[in-house]
């Protein structure tokens, strides 16, 4: 009787065991993974199953990602919905063919946050993109891409670049380039000088440059100051006077070269060069650095800010900041490195 039972329930256990066996094996056939997705419907069901797997469709619903954020894409070859988002926000700000956007962003994942994205795609084109973080990038490891160049009160050094932004509002005043909130300040400043001084003209020798020309001139300049050429102009992305807010009066070039001539700027003594110009020169010199904040200008390597700016003393050279920072800027002795604008400035 006992071995009668026993083998009854060795029996019904097995039976139980295939039954189960056989219900779930049913139920996997019938599991619907997007049963938990309120999105799925009829246009995109079958897209979806056979492009993503079940870890994919898992993060795709724990991530509340919509169709319309990825179906667009959800078909190209290098297709990832984890990268979902960064294709919508490229081409939402810049438009291009989506394998163009799935390859950037695949590519180019780590270089750049979400926001950040849409900053880059704002202010540089893809080519200019792609171009920064395989040359720029690879030569200078520590260079930085601004992501905001249109920022007014930028400062640039060594191992920040806006590459080859161009800024707009770009106006023509006296024959330079500058940005159009700068252009009637300049104007006022040149005629208030030139009633000043009789006989005198306050004028204009350089405004914006763009890359190619900065480029330009750091080569030649490379001739003139050797290994100590950064201390007068930085190279091309690195160089304030792309920004558009920059503007270096008549006597610039001549200044340089003398200060060049002598190696002034090695020891900051620049009285020898100051010895051989003329009394107007003098005068024009002193008007600036007395002035120029009147008119919304400051004096952008002033003498004595050597450590602070990393540039010798250019009394031609000033950076349009408006009135009040100017003021603020003369009145305490301070340079763009010194001041805190109110915004965060690195933004690489």
């Amino acid at each position: 009787m006992e071995k009668k039972t026993l083998a009854y329930r060795l029996s019904l256990i097995a039976l139980c065991f295939v039954v189960a066996v056989i219900c779930l094996k049913r139920m996997n056939e019938t599991y619907d993974p997007l049963a938990r997705y309120p999105y799925a419907d009829a246009s995109n069901r079958e897209k979806i199953l056979n492009n993503l797997n079940e870890k994919e469709i898992d993060y795709m619903i724990t991530q509340q990602l919509r169709p319309e954020e990825y179906m667009e894409f959800i078909g190209l070859p290098d297709f990832s919905i984890y990268n979902t988002l960064y294709y919508t926000q490229a081409k939402d700000t810049q438009n291009t063919s989506d394998e163009y956007i799935v390859n950037f962003v695949n590519k180019y994942r780590s270089r750049f946050s979400l926001d950040s994205l849409k900053m880059y795609l704002t202010n540089y084109s893809y080519a200019d993109l792609t171009s920064f973080f395989e040359n720029e990038q690879v030569m200078h490891q520590n260079m930085q891409l601004v992501q905001d160049p249109r920022y007014m009160y930028l400062v640039l050094n060594q191992n920040r670049s806006v590459y080859h932004y161009v800024p707009d509002d770009l106006y023509s005043q006296n024959g330079v380039l500058v940005k159009k909130e700068a252009a009637a300040s300049l104007k006022n400043m040149f005629d208030d000088f030139n009633k000043t001084f009789e006989g005198q003209w306050l004028s204009v020798e350089e405004g914006y440059l763009n890359y190619e020309q900065v480029v330009t001139k750091y080569l030649q300049a490379q001739d003139v100051f050797g290994d100590d050429v950064d201390e007068y102009m930085l190279p091309g992305g690195s160089n304030e006077q792309q920004l558009g807010y920059t503007v270096a009066f008549e006597g610039h070039s001549k200044w340089n070269e003398a200060v060049a001539k002598e190696k002034c700027y090695i020891d900051h003594y620049y009285g020898i060069v100051e010895e051989e110009l003329d009394e107007n020169e003098r005068e024009k010199i002193e008007w600036i650095r007395n002035n120029a904040w009147r008119y919304g200008f400051t004096v952008r390597y002033p003498q004595g800010k050597e450590a602070v700016t990393a540039h010798y003393y250019q009394p031609y050279l000033v950076r349009y900041v408006g009135r009040e920072q100017a003021k603020r800027m003369y009145e305490n002795n301070l340079t763009m490195e010194e001041m805190d604008f109110g915004k965060e400035q690195s933004n690489g």
